[in-house]
């Protein structure tokens, strides 16, 4: 009982709170949202309820910013999963039909100041809900999807322009042995903490190196996802 009370008390976590930068650099104040084609224009809606939701942003169609919308796509598809059980001893079958209802949607954001582009950002995002054969709520389900992946696109898109704080949630090891994979895994933490993504980024590595495990590899990846994100600004070439 003492050796697993020990063990469950190896670890905790760090808790705290961290905004990513933004991916493309424009003042973001005041913003228009507009769109290419009616195609977009679910997208737009959601977009503009969304950025008016976000602090020290103002939607206002006569903005020197504009967020154009286009390339957007919103599909949805039912597929029949059939399931057949043969009776044990007998001829009988028992057949079951699931309905898969798949969501899909897409959307390319471009950022405009005084009509010029000055970057580029994109969201594709998707849903899928199991409904029974039969099942009389299959139609509102189906608007459930439709909503879902508009609003997660549309998160997505205000995340990547205007991000919000986000909490994160690290294992953090008591009194590691100095040079083992744990030791390692606390200082990428730290750095991590700090904001210094490639020095957490090292030093995860140093935790692989030392203890190749899925978890030792799962934080490194985690660390290059988030340093890529802060690395990456698409903007139009310069004249």
């Amino acid at each position: 009982m003492f050796f697993l009370f020990a063990l469950a008390c190896a670890h905790t976590n760090a808790v705290w709170e961290a905004a990513p930068p933004p991916k493309v650099d424009a003042p973001l104040g005041s913003v228009a949202v507009v769109v290419s084609d009616k195609r977009c224009q679910e997208f737009a809606n959601a977009l503009a309820v969304e950025f008016s939701m976000r602090e020290g942003v103002t939607v206002a169609p006569q903005a020197r910013t504009r967020l154009l919308l286009n390339l957007c796509r919103l599909e949805l598809s039912t597929e029949i999963d059939v399931t057949q059980t043969y009776t044990a001893g007998a001829s009988s079958m028992l057949e079951k039909r699931d309905q898969a209802v798949r969501g899909h949607g897409m959307a390319v954001l471009t950022i405009e100041v005084d009509g010029q582009p000055v970057g580029m950002l994109n969201s594709e995002q998707k849903r899928v809900r199991m409904v029974r054969e039969g099942d009389p709520s299959h139609l509102h389900k189906r608007s459930y999807i439709r909503e879902r992946v508009v609003a997660d696109v549309v998160d997505d898109l205000a995340q990547q322009l205007v991000p919000v704080p986000e909490v994160v949630r690290r294992r953090w090891y008591k009194n590691p042995e100095p040079g083992t994979a744990r030791a390692f895994h606390n200082s990428a933490v730290d750095a991590e903490r700090s904001g210094d993504l490639a020095a957490a980024i090292q030093f995860a590595e140093a935790a692989v190196d030392a203890d190749r495990n899925p978890r030792t590899v799962a934080y490194l990846r985690t660390l290059q996802s988030r340093y890529g994100d802060t690395r990456f600004v698409e903007t139009e070439p310069a004249d």
